[in-house]
């Protein structure tokens, strides 16, 4: 077990450090087109909203049968309801996509640690985390990491690196 977190493991402080202000800037890079989107829907929520009391007006002077309100009524409270679901999630994102990133690097970087001074549940909880399948291979464990672990257990571009040679 721990030959795998240790391959899990930066052991250059300044590379680490430089890696995780990469990852900061990465996923606040991603954020801003996530603002971006979330942008488009508040404002097609707050035309969806006008539009709804337009609908009613029509409604309210007859010149629209009740038919046709109800119709497009519900069509627009559909709508509505998306749009609300999907400004959620675009909110709700943008704020937890960063502390994963930097938690899931975290505990990768201590994992050994944490291994020694963990109690059984804590240990298949760690295995868990960082596995996605587990196999007896004769006598070997292998171990199918899920993501972002199985980048940093094949290994980070080292900061001596062009980045495009291999």
């Amino acid at each position: 077990m721990l030959a795998i977190f240790d391959t899990l493991r930066v052991e250059d402080d300044e590379f680490r450090d430089l890696f995780r202000e990469q990852l900061r800037q990465a996923t606040n890079w991603d954020l801003a087109g996530a603002s971006k989107e979330d942008g488009y829907l508040k404002q097609r929520h707050t035309e969806v909203v006008r539009l709804q009391g337009q609908l009613l007006n029509l409604r309210l002077l007859e010149e629209i049968d009740a038919d046709t309100y109800a119709a497009k009524a519900q069509e627009l409270r559909d709508e509505e309801a998306e749009l609300r679901f999907k400004i959620e999630r675009c909110s709700r994102g943008r704020n937890e996509i960063i502390d994963i990133a930097i938690k899931a690097f975290e505990i990768s970087q201590s994992l050994r640690e944490k291994w020694f001074e963990a109690d059984y549940a804590a240990k298949r909880r760690i295995l868990e985390i960082i596995g996605l399948n587990w196999t007896l291979d004769d006598v070997s464990l292998c171990v199918s990491m899920r993501k972002p672990f199985d980048l940093l257990a094949k290994g980070l571009v080292s900061k001596d690196s062009r980045g495009d040679k291999i």
